[in-house]
């Protein structure tokens, strides 16, 4: 069987990449483009990253999966013992099925959808918040029970095939598959894994086997630990008080150095623990989501782009000490890649959307976020390994034909529901023709408990995270 590893970068962007590879400055990266197929991967516009990333998980739309947002909307009236998600009820979601009227194609919504599309998330969130002052419920961080179809791990492990899940949005409460799942939970908590003997499993699994987070948190890494020589594989003649900021115990959303650690930390977590289960389960299909560079494009895209800022009065010493930082970043993540990849497996690199420049009229001076992805600019794929064309750039590709290609790149029946297509214009003329792709329908997932949430203090937690970097308005 033809092994797949598939790597997702948050916001990765060619615009970024491209030049790094002219200088010879991403070598893994761009040995895995000459060796295979590249293309812009087209996003879902009006989409935040939970409803995108499922999109990839399922090659199905938002509305069928039921991830909309980073939140749903409940309505609790606990003296009723009433709790009960309305985020698609028709009073909520009505300028959602609206939308729908103004677009013949749903891969290329037009501007209308688009801008319902917001409405509704907007509405939502207003409603959420009225909700909350009012005691009777709110905007509720979304759990793996919201999602309503199957990922691509849960239909491989129906067909006996081995998996590795790790950080993957809304995996939280972990289900069982056929091989070894580490939710986002476990990203989301990384600060408490280091101080926790046993960590806490009565509201819902954080890894399956739920035993195995014991196993690999001794990988967490806290602020402290980053390193002088980490540090300077970053950012330019940082001062101590910068380095004291970085290494930052409590969690400052108004803090880039301190949102930087987080970020750093989680995505060193995530590759370490990746490459336990690539030899501890020996997953015929690993697959990890890597959320890091977003978060520090959002938070640094202004010295990377100062030629569009300037309308913001940008300290020339802030400028020397960031200008490189996301160029570094991504430099850090080919080192990440080369570290999990072999020769044998196909190696997918993907990304849900790319970045931006935010436009002056949406700038917040009091804000730290400059680089944005509102209109879901084109993300990265990249696909690599024995059965890919070589050195070919792919016309047209989708995040919802992720998934399909990589079921019948392992030769397993693609979902008869799925809104992608298989991209059979990356394959080999030897592999199209000894491998016709198949069909089967995988169901529906069972329904679990929806009202396994996160606990208050968790919710504020990842809210604050969310906030820092302009969600949640």
């Amino acid at each position: 069987m033809n092994k797949i590893i598939l790597i997702g970068i948050d916001a990765a962007a060619w615009k970024v990449i491209d030049p790094l590879i002219e200088k010879g400055e991403l070598p893994t990266i761009s040995k895995l483009i000459k060796e295979g197929a590249r293309a812009s991967l087209q996003s879902l516009p009006g989409y935040k990253s939970p409803a995108l990333w499922n999109c990839i998980a399922t090659g199905k739309y938002p509305e069928k999966n039921g991830i909309l947002y980073f939140t749903n909307l409940y309505l609790n009236l606990s003296r009723l013992k009433i709790k009960k998600n309305i985020t698609t009820a028709f009073l909520i979601n009505w300028p959602y099925r609206l939308g729908k009227l103004f677009s013949n194609n749903k891969k290329d919504p037009s501007k209308m959808t688009k801008n319902l599309n917001k409405i509704y998330i907007y509405y939502m969130l207003k409603l959420g918040k009225i909700f909350e002052k009012l005691s009777i419920g709110g905007n509720y961080l979304i759990t793996s029970n919201s999602r309503k179809e199957k990922a691509i791990w849960e239909m491989l492990s129906e067909e006996n095939v081995t998996c590795g899940v790790i950080g993957w949005l809304v995996t939280w409460p972990a289900k069982k598959i056929n091989g070894y799942l580490v939710s986002q939970k476990a990203v989301e908590g990384i600060n408490k894994l280091e101080k926790t003997k046993d960590i806490d499993l009565e509201k819902g699994d954080i890894s399956y086997p739920k035993d195995f987070i014991n196993q690999i948190k001794e990988l967490n890494r806290h602020p402290p630990s980053i390193s002088k020589e980490e540090i300077k594989q970053f950012f330019n003649n940082l001062d101590q008080n910068d380095e004291n900021e970085i290494r930052g115990k409590r969690f400052n959303k108004k803090n880039r150095l301190n949102l930087f650690s987080y970020m750093f930390i989680s995505d060193i977590f995530s590759t370490e623990v990746s490459k336990v289960i690539k030899e501890k389960g020996k997953p015929e299909f690993l697959s990890l989501y890597l959320p890091g560079l977003d978060g520090i494009q959002h938070v640094f895209w202004q010295y990377h782009e100062q030629e569009k800022f300037n309308f913001v009065n940008i300290k020339k010493e802030e400028v020397q000490k960031f200008k490189d930082t996301i160029k570094n970043y991504y430099k850090f993540l080919d080192t990440q890649i080369k570290s999990l990849i072999d020769e044998e497996s196909t190696i997918i690199i993907i990304s849900d959307h790319g970045v931006e420049a935010i436009k002056e009229k949406n700038y917040d001076h009091k804000g730290i976020r400059s680089g944005q992805h509102d209109e879901s600019p084109d993300g990265i794929l990249i696909l690599s390994g024995p059965n890919i064309k070589r050195g070919i750039s792919l016309k047209k590709a989708h995040i919802l034909d992720i998934a399909p290609t990589i079921l019948h790149l392992m030769n397993k029946p693609i979902d008869s529901n799925m809104d992608g297509t298989v991209l059979e214009e990356a394959f080999t003329e030897e592999f199209t023709k000894n491998n016709h792709i198949k069909k089967k329908n995988y169901g529906k997932r069972e329904e679990f408990n929806s009202n396994v949430q996160y606990s208050k203090d968790e919710e504020e937690k990842v809210k604050e995270r969310l906030e820092a970097l302009g969600y949640l308005d």
